[in-house]
């Protein structure tokens, strides 16, 4: 009976223990797995977090936030290949972001930047595509292993491989060329060679008419009766010329760089140029229409800026306020041949500063000599117009270009004549 008891008694513990045991094992798991599934729970939000950081960095349109590194990716390892500057704005390719992310895709560079670098950008990167029209020399740079490359004067890209390209524009100290979908300067002593290259058979212009306006007057109007002035239609027909022959509208400075032979022109290039600046609000529709360009030499103390304001229309100097006649002697006596020198530098400074600093200038009357000369290059112009009658060509003097005058009797022949 006792052992029957005993046995009871220890069937009755081993119950316990097993049932204490299968509580504390059921216990331990569910705690692992609430602590599990707690670690999961924990993980996935911290990789939302970091989806939704990483996103906070993304636009298709992006801005660099800091000078920072760009890298290359090979073997699924992203190495260092360069460098970008603060500021630049980029194009990102979209991509599907996950907590994985860490770098985004340059596309014009085809080369990846991290994603803590950069931001969403308020502006699209706009790039000045002009020199596309520009024929590229015949030779080839060979870069060194490290290029430094520039726009406007500021460090862009600092690249760690060789470059091999056309060159596009020279200068003293370097080059510009074609790179990744811009016009970029790169210094001399970051390339190794210059080699001879057929970039382009086109014919290159071995000189270039500039054309002189005055003033423009629509139809209806008979106010305007010199020689100088220019019905709509006639203007309407010699720019339908230049847009059926595809001619290059260019701008003071891409004129001045032919000149120094540090751009080649395609055969048919032109600056047109309107002197004053009355009635030149009504070139504006016309220039827009066709989509050409054109330079206005305006007298600044007589008509405000904003009167013409076009992407299609530069505005550069007539003086501020010198187109006053019969102060010197000679011709019409334009007072830059021989008034008081600071009275001329003040007068062309302030032109210039009303006009954001342009470099060009037109002599009032077509008049100069070398006072006026002088006085104008002191003022901060790097290059003057004329008249002439005869097209500008490779090496004249920057501060005597000459120009072909446009009257109201010209006929489309004569002016297909001085054009051509």
């Amino acid at each position: 009976m006792k052992k029957k008891r005993r046995l009871k008694k220890t069937v009755l513990i081993i119950i316990v223990v097993l049932a204490i045991a299968g509580i504390s094992l059921s216990l331990f798991y569910f705690f692992k797995v609430k602590k599990e599934e707690e670690a999961k729970r924990q993980l996935k939000e911290e990789r939302e977090k970091l989806v939704e950081k990483i996103n906070k960095h993304f636009a298709e349109v992006a801005k660099i936030d800091k000078d920072t590194a760009l890298y290359e990716k090979k073997d699924n390892e992203y190495l260092k290949i360069g460098e970008i500057t603060k500021d630049e704005i980029v194009n990102l390719e979209k991509e599907n972001i996950t907590y994985k992310t860490k770098y985004f895709l340059i596309k014009d560079l085809n080369l990846y930047i991290s994603y803590e670098d950069v931001s969403k950008s308020e502006n699209n990167k706009v790039v000045d595509l002009r020199y596309k029209n520009y024929l590229p020399y015949n030779l080839n740079i060979n870069s060194k292993d490290e290029v430094h490359l520039y726009r406007d004067g500021k460090l862009v890209y600092k690249i760690n491989k060789k470059i091999e390209t056309p060159i596009i524009r020279r200068e003293d100290n370097g080059y510009y060329i074609e790179y990744l979908g811009e016009l970029l300067y790169i210094p001399k002593e970051d390339v190794l060679e210059v080699v001879d290259a057929n970039n382009t058979d086109k014919e290159e212009a071995s000189s270039v008419p500039v054309t002189c306006y005055h003033f423009i007057y629509l139809e209806g109007d008979t106010s305007c009766n010199e020689s100088i002035c220019h019905h709509e239609n006639q203007i309407k027909e010699e720019f339908q010329y230049l847009k059926d022959n595809n001619y290059f509208t260019l701008t003071t400075t891409e004129l001045r760089l032919f000149i120094e032979d540090k751009i080649r022109l395609p055969k048919n290039s032109i600056l047109i140029t309107i002197d004053d600046g009355a009635r030149a609000e009504n070139f504006i529709p016309l220039l827009e229409s066709y989509e050409i360009n054109a330079t206005l030499f305006l007298i600044s103390s007589w008509y405000p800026t904003e009167k013409f304001a076009s992407s299609y229309m530069e505005i550069a100097s007539h003086t501020h306020n010198l187109h006053t006649p019969g102060v010197c002697p000679g011709g019409q006596g334009s007072p830059l041949k021989c008034a008081d020198k600071n009275e001329l530098l003040n007068d062309l400074r302030q032109s210039r500063e009303t006009l954001n600093g342009t470099e060009a200038l037109c002599f009032p009357f077509y008049e100069f000599n070398d006072y006026a000369i002088d006085v104008v290059k002191e003022a901060g112009f790097k290059m003057a117009f004329i008249g002439g009658m005869r097209k500008a060509t490779k090496g004249i003097d920057l501060y005597k270009i000459p120009r072909l005058s446009i009257h109201s009797d010209t006929s489309l022949n004569t002016y297909i004549s001085y054009v051509s």
